[in-house]
């Protein structure tokens, strides 16, 4: 590994990385200002195609589930990568999305989650395409990564590539000096009371779907999942009821559950599906609750290789790294034991909030990081 980090071939390519660090940076903010909502990532690939196609990469193609898919072809006898940034973000297409640069700092929701990886993909494509003697880089700027998407985007690129990749790289674009090697598992549901409901004033004491509603928010706030391993629960949306003197024939909520260990993850289910049929049962209302999301977890182990070419092209970079978990696109194939790992390319606070913003001096050392890992796996050997 260290023998391709020190080649002509190699270092070549890595010196164009910083002169181009500038138009990472607007065709970052380029693609932040075209709305991409989760399940609405349309105008964003078709920008993001018209990009490729402009710096001179292989012409995409946009697979039936709206994924953006650059192929360039590589030596047969080498690795197969596929490199995944995901289009949408999580902000409607409402929101006003204009992106302000102040000094080191860009300002505007999705900025760093994520329209500098989708630009960073590019470039490192850029730095990629003449490397002698590699394998065949795949660059997808994928679809329904965020909220509901479910992965959507990850598991229609994993049906297409798992029997040619050699390893996998996910890239988020608010992570600086990072490595994501533990895929956490989640578990999504909407969760609904129905009832008769009636007039406020002529009905009263009829149930209410709201009042359970708010019951059942009341005491799921009270439950306390284990912190080792680390164990997490959201309600992330609640809707119902019609009017203000309308005792709610229906209301639900939307919660998310992450956990480290899927153990866990299923003990904290188990309590908030007992929650909800109990409350239901006490307030003669009908409790429904739907499976919307389920994202399946891996992890790479720290002795693999993968690993270790990360941790020796940080070495060479001088960059110091933290392992971590979290859920990304990455999930997909680390749920199917396939080397995987997400990496990131700048330093982001504030993410899902309008207030995000990205700090782009990590940008170089970051890509540098990328690039590096990029080119050792694509030189190995095939299988």
């Amino acid at each position: 590994m260290a023998t391709v980090m020190k080649s002509a071939d190699v270092n070549r390519g890595l010196a164009r990385l910083e002169p181009n660090v500038p138009r990472v940076i607007e065709d970052a903010i380029a693609i932040c200002e075209v709305p991409a909502p989760t399940f609405r990532e349309g105008p964003r690939g078709e920008f993001v195609g018209r990009r490729m196609e402009a710096m001179g990469l292989p012409t995409p193609r946009t697979d039936a589930e709206g994924n953006v898919i650059c192929e360039m072809p590589g030596h047969p006898d080498r690795a197969t990568v596929v490199v995944m940034a995901h289009l949408d973000t999580v902000f409607g297409i409402e929101t006003p999305i204009k992106v302000r640069r102040d000094g080191d700092r860009l300002h505007g929701p999705g900025i760093g989650d994520n329209s500098m990886a989708v630009a960073g993909m590019l470039w490192l494509g850029d730095a990629l395409r003449n490397l002698p003697g590699r394998g065949s880089l795949v660059l997808a700027a994928n679809v329904g990564e965020e909220g509901l998407g479910n992965l959507r985007g990850a598991k229609a690129l994993w049906n297409q590539y798992h029997d040619r990749a050699t390893a996998w790289i996910a890239l988020e674009g608010a992570m600086s000096a990072e490595v994501v090697n533990l895929g956490i598992p989640s578990r999504r549901l909407q969760i609904a009371y129905r009832g008769l409901g009636g007039h406020s004033w002529r009905d009263f004491g009829r149930p209410s779907a709201i009042h359970a509603l708010g019951s059942l928010i009341s005491q799921t706030a009270q439950i306390r999942p284990p912190t080792s391993p680390k164990t997490t629960y959201n309600i992330g949306g609640i809707s119902g009821g019609r009017s203000v003197n309308t005792i709610a024939q229906d209301a639900e909520l939307v919660l998310d559950m992450r956990s480290e260990d899927a153990a866990a993850l299923g003990n904290l289910e188990q309590q908030v599906r007992g929650l909800v049929t109990a409350i239901g049962d006490a307030a003669g209302m009908r409790s429904e609750i739907t499976v919307v999301g389920d994202r399946p977890g891996g992890q790479l182990g720290d002795e693999h290789w993968l690993a270790r070419i990360i941790e020796t092209a940080a070495t060479e970079i001088g960059m110091k790294l933290r392992w971590k978990s979290a859920s990304t696109d990455g999930n997909i194939p680390l749920s199917h034991g396939a080397p995987a790992v997400t990496l990131g390319v700048a330093k982001g606070d504030n993410l899902h909030s309008v207030e995000e913003f990205l700090d782009v001096a990590p940008i170089l050392q970051n890509l540098q990081l990328d690039y590096l890992v990029l080119a050792s796996v694509l030189l190995r050997p095939r299988g």
